[in-house]
């Protein structure tokens, strides 16, 4: 799977026991140890949004395991399709009284996304003021 951060809220993972999840941490890819009964939660995309960029979302990858077969389970939190988002009033910065990104509809967002190929840096250029 390309690497990618989530479009939606946030994303819950019980990645199971098996090695296969790689997060990006300052341009070098980390490996994910599974933990046993331990459930993932990464930002997404409209959190560091809604956030006003004090959250950040989580560019991550599924790498495949050629010795033993991998299982997971996800959920996602995803805002209905005519869902307004935009930086929260209280979390813009104080200094400017400026948001980061302009307000838009989630389904303009995804359609964005989906066009860009989850390319997150690619899709906030559209949303950047």
């Amino acid at each position: 799977m390309h690497s990618h951060c989530d479009p939606n809220l946030f994303t819950i993972l019980y990645q199971g026991n098996v090695y296969g999840l790689q997060i990006l941490k300052d341009g070098k890819w980390i490996g994910v140890e599974p933990l046993p009964n331990a459930f993932l939660v990464f930002i997404g995309c409209q959190l560091q949004i809604i956030s006003n960029g004090k959250l950040k979302s989580v560019i991550h990858r599924a790498v495949t395991n050629s010795k033993q077969a991998r299982i997971c389970v996800c959920t996602f939190v995803i805002p209905s399709s005519d869902c307004h988002i935009e930086s929260a009033s209280h979390l813009v910065n104080e200094s400017t009284k400026i948001p980061l990104y302009k307000g838009y509809q989630y389904k303009e967002f995804l359609h964005t996304y989906i066009l860009n190929h989850g390319d997150f840096e690619a899709v906030l250029q559209f949303y950047k003021l």
